[in-house]
């Protein structure tokens, strides 16, 4: 039988080795949790730099308004063209070169008003009759029927005045107080709560374009097609002919006819860029030489009540961006709506 024994150094040498590992395990340890706790601290500083400018973005956007309001408040109220000083984007370099303040405005009253459609139609009065409807829902029904179709430019999104009426009744249901539908096309909450995922209707003006995407006969071409051309204002309000796009024009016609003006006629209607109507006797002289007719449904206007303005702020990594509609005041402008999203306040691509 052998017996083995451990000699006194090499156990040291063991001891020391437990040692060194344990050493290592904490330094490793230590190492880990400085990385960790350097890691936490310098997101905790980029939180809250990234909070900080995000306060100083939104607080310079609420500057843009009372710095838009200024400038807008020398402007000239009887005409409104964009050849005037607020028609561009203004930058601002903020203070000690921070960053950067554009602000941008556009004239609310270049689109057609939702809500002057708003009125019940005259009952005893057949659907193609043009005397059942008021000149603002004339206008409309034309403006329906002069909507491209982006998949088929020889076909229009709405073909005839039947398919514009029934959406001009859908349109009216939607906003009025009853429960009777104003004709075939029409639909009250009944319609509505039949469907896949029901609600009812609003049976009150609009507050918002996106609101329309709801009604019945609004298809998402058709939408998608008005949305640029429509704002949502008090129903007094009309459109400005002097910043209005081209395409609106065809909603102006003879009160006896609910086809839309023509494309050549419409463009005729539109002066060239720099030129400008400078009372609504110029406009009734240029649609007499272009239109033939004095009848005509002309809810039109040469100076702007409502404006969209537009403020982006960009702060270090921040971008913050937003719009407001400001109403011309007498004498000053003053904030009537607030929009997050400055898509819904300007047109794609203007």
């Amino acid at each position: 039988m052998c017996v083995c024994l451990i000699s006194p150094k090499s156990k040291r040498n063991q001891e020391a080795g437990a040692v060194l590992i344990m050493v290592l395990l904490i330094v490793a340890l230590v190492a880990g949790l400085g990385i960790k706790f350097a890691g936490d601290y310098q997101l905790g500083l980029t939180r809250a730099e990234a909070r900080w400018h995000g306060a100083q973005a939104r607080a310079y956007l609420f500057s843009g308004e009372g710095a838009a309001i200024k400038f807008l408040g020398i402007d000239p109220p009887e005409v409104d063209h964009k050849a005037e000083p607020w028609g561009t984007e203004v930058p601002i370099v903020l203070p000690d070169n921070m960053g950067n303040l554009f602000i941008r405005i556009e004239d609310a009253n270049s689109r057609f008003n939702l809500n002057s459609v708003l009125g019940e139609l005259t009952p005893e009065k057949a659907a193609s009759d043009p005397a059942r409807y008021t000149p603002s829902q004339r206008m409309f029904i034309r403006l329906l029927q002069a909507l491209p179709n982006p998949e088929d430019p020889q076909s229009p999104l709405v073909r005839s005045p039947d398919e514009a009426v029934a959406i001009l009744e859908a349109v009216i249901d939607w906003t009025d107080g009853n429960k009777e539908p104003s004709g075939s096309g029409g639909a009250e909450d009944d319609y509505y709560l039949s469907q896949p995922d029901p609600y009812q209707a609003a049976n009150m003006p609009f507050r918002s374009i996106e609101e329309l995407q709801m009604v019945r006969g609004i298809t998402p071409q058709i939408m998608g097609a008005l949305r640029n051309l429509l704002v949502v204002l008090e129903p007094t309000e009309r459109m400005n002919v002097n910043t209005m796009p081209a395409i609106l024009f065809r909603s102006i016609n003879v009160s006896t006819d609910l086809t839309p003006l023509s494309a050549s006629q419409a463009d005729s209607l539109k002066l060239p860029e720099g030129k400008f109507y400078k009372a609504l006797s110029d406009f009734e002289t240029e649609w007499n030489r272009v239109g033939g007719g004095s009848n005509a449904d002309k809810e039109v206007t040469i100076n702007t009540k409502y404006f969209w303005l537009s403020t982006t702020v960009l702060i270090g990594d921040q971008r913050r961006s937003a719009c407001s509609l400001l109403l011309r005041g007498n004498p000053l402008f003053k904030v009537v709506r607030r929009e997050d999203d400055y898509t819904k306040c300007l047109p794609s691509g203007a």
